[in-house]
């Protein structure tokens, strides 16, 4: 019997997220608003995750701008590749239109590695506060009691 061998292809959107809360702002490619009172949950070198009010269409090409901690705005051309919508009252209740009645994914669209060097930064920010803390607990096993 043949074994088959399944090769996994991660997406560009797989990679390393950061969490990231912050305003985000989606107008259509044109700049009318489609997503109000929208926040950005996370964000990585494909794309971010996002909630608002109101959900979009997948596939709709957006224009996002969200304020990194470092204080940039980072704008970037996409399209939202997926949508979740709270839909069954029974187990939800009804949409509200409260900003988290409807989450998002939005993948970047052929962006130079120029443009994802913002994000590029705070995944090395992260990393340094990883090894930092690593150095920390190998140093100092013993918990720490206030």
């Amino acid at each position: 019997m043949a074994r088959v061998i399944r090769q996994h292809r991660r997406s560009p959107r797989a990679s390393e997220r950061i969490p990231l809360y912050a305003r985000l702002h989606v107008t259509s490619l044109d700049g009318k608003p489609i997503a109000p009172l929208s926040r950005c949950i996370n964000i990585g070198l494909g794309g971010l995750r996002g909630c608002a009010a109101s959900g979009m269409a997948p596939g709709t090409p957006v224009w996002v701008a969200v304020q990194l901690p470092s204080g940039r705005i980072f704008e970037a051309r996409g399209h939202v590749a997926w949508a979740k919508t709270t839909l069954h009252p029974a187990l939800f209740g009804a949409p509200r239109g409260m900003d988290d009645d409807a989450l998002f994914g939005i993948e970047f669209d052929a962006l130079s590695p120029d443009d994802l060097l913002p994000i590029a930064r705070l995944l090395a920010a992260r990393d340094r506060q990883r090894r930092r803390a690593r150095q920390i607990r190998r140093l100092r096993p013993l918990p720490i009691r206030a």
